[in-house]
């Protein structure tokens, strides 16, 4: 079937997709300052909803710029000798390597200068390394997808703050999940990252997809276009799908049984397995897409106060949607339907 450039794989830029400029352009514009308001931008949202295209397009838009190295980095591994090997391995530094008779054995971590006593810790390696970018002016960017809260991100976030405080030209543009990113900020050691910015992803905007679709599917009456962008409600994933089901049927009423396969198993079914249980609770009262809060309080059987609790971690995760007064509404498309699936 002609996919009319949809794709499904997580993090690969593809032929149709709605840019987040404003977003990817802030990103960037700060990250270029000699002054940044940030060395620090964390990207959270639900799973699906675009974090790891969006770290891809900044990186993409920074990597144009010649003075710039990016590092992508694997957070569950140790992480500055990742960051080592992506220096001296850089094309643009190699040679400012060499003249400085730089010399380093990943093995042991060992880094031997002209004349001097071989160094053994990676932390000075690394910032020897840093010194050579700082002098031949290029900035660093290390990007880090879905980042979590274990020893090897906790332990280089220690490093990254005394880096910034030697003054290096270093960034990090990291993406995660609101558990994630929220357990890894409200570490006592870590309250750095607290007052880093934080860029919280919304539903796409529907008239952009309408246009998008439009664009697409040019011998398709604005009806049906419509149709097709209120039934993704945003969800970035769900644009991609429907798209792509659209064009091996180019019929709205033969989507929806295979929309909803790919949903569940590509991402509602890991988000499900994530939630408490008490968030679970709230959620099972959700026979439609919208509910007020009489209703779930109700069927819940909850107190005002243990409802709110839920409802924000719920609205934070990227869920629910508490925008209406006195009426909460689930943000990703044909939840219910996955929800009524489960057991209670």
């Amino acid at each position: 079937m002609d996919n009319n450039g949809f794709s499904l794989t997580f993090g690969q830029l593809p032929s149709n997709y709605i840019e987040r400029h404003e977003i990817a352009k802030k990103i960037e514009s700060d990250f270029s300052l000699d002054f940044p308001s940030s060395h620090i931008y964390i990207i959270s949202g639900v799973r699906g909803s675009g974090k790891t295209v969006l770290l891809t397009k900044v990186s993409k838009m920074i990597q144009k710029n010649s003075s710039r190295i990016i590092i992508d980095i694997n957070p569950n591994r140790e992480i500055l000798s990742q960051i080592a090997a992506g220096l001296y391995e850089d094309k643009s530094l190699k040679n400012f390597f060499l003249e400085a008779s730089f010399s380093i054995s990943f093995k042991g971590f060992g880094l031997t200068i002209k004349g001097k006593e071989p160094v053994s810790n990676i932390k000075t390696v690394v910032e020897k390394l840093l010194k050579v970018a700082r002098k031949n002016n290029k900035k660093v960017l290390l990007t880090i997808d879905e980042v979590s809260n274990n020893n090897f991100i906790k332990a280089f976030i220690h490093d990254f703050q005394s880096f910034l405080r030697d003054d290096y030209q270093i960034f990090l543009l990291m993406t995660g999940l609101y558990e994630n990113v929220y357990s890894l900020q409200n570490n006592k050691n870590l309250t750095f990252l607290y007052r880093s910015p934080k860029i919280n992803l919304k539903p796409l905007d529907l008239k952009l997809i309408s246009l998008e679709y439009q664009k697409i599917f040019p011998n398709t009456d604005i009806e049906t276009i419509n149709k097709l962008a209120n039934l993704t409600k945003g969800y970035a994933f769900a644009f991609q799908v429907t798209g792509l089901l659209f064009s091996k049927y180019n019929d709205i009423g033969k989507i929806y049984g295979e929309l909803d396969d790919y949903l569940s198993i590509y991402v509602y079914d890991k988000i499900w397995e994530s939630l408490p249980e008490g968030e679970k609770k709230i959620l099972f009262c959700f026979d439609k897409d919208s509910l007020t809060t009489n209703e779930i309080i109700s069927r819940t059987k909850l107190s005002s106060k243990t409802y709110s609790v839920y409802r924000e971690r719920l609205i934070r995760r990227g869920i629910l949607n508490g925008d209406k007064y006195g009426i909460i509404e689930l943000t990703l498309p044909r939840f219910e339907i996955f929800i009524g699936k489960q057991i209670y």
